[in-house]
């Protein structure tokens, strides 16, 4: 499994953002991205659901991702890809898991 993206918002961080963060701080592949930090928040959030778009292609984006309708991605959410180049969503502390069962399979 290869990390392809984090999206998170650090306004509103739940803790679980802050323990993905650290497993992901010695990746130089993966540069995650905080709407929250952003200096225009429209350019980020716009950036963070085309690589979500792009990830789905078909299907549609989890509810979680959104806040009164709009995207605000508090939840985070890790983007994987398999060895057969297919794409996962991972929202909330599911990329957490998702992270320690890539341990185990090393």
């Amino acid at each position: 499994m290869r990390v392809r993206d984090y999206i998170y918002n650090s306004a509103a961080a739940p803790d679980h953002v802050a323990a993905v963060r650290e497993a992901l701080a010695d990746r130089e592949d993966v540069d995650p991205l905080d709407v929250g930090a952003a200096d225009d928040r429209e350019a980020a959030l716009r950036e963070a659901m085309l690589t979500l778009r792009e990830s789905v292609r078909i299907g549609e984006n989890p509810d979680v991702i959104y806040d009164d309708d709009e995207p605000d991605f508090t939840a985070g959410v890790l983007i994987t890809e398999d060895e057969t180049g297919r794409r996962h969503l991972h929202v909330g502390p599911e990329a957490l898991d998702a992270l320690a069962g890539e341990d185990d399979e090393v």
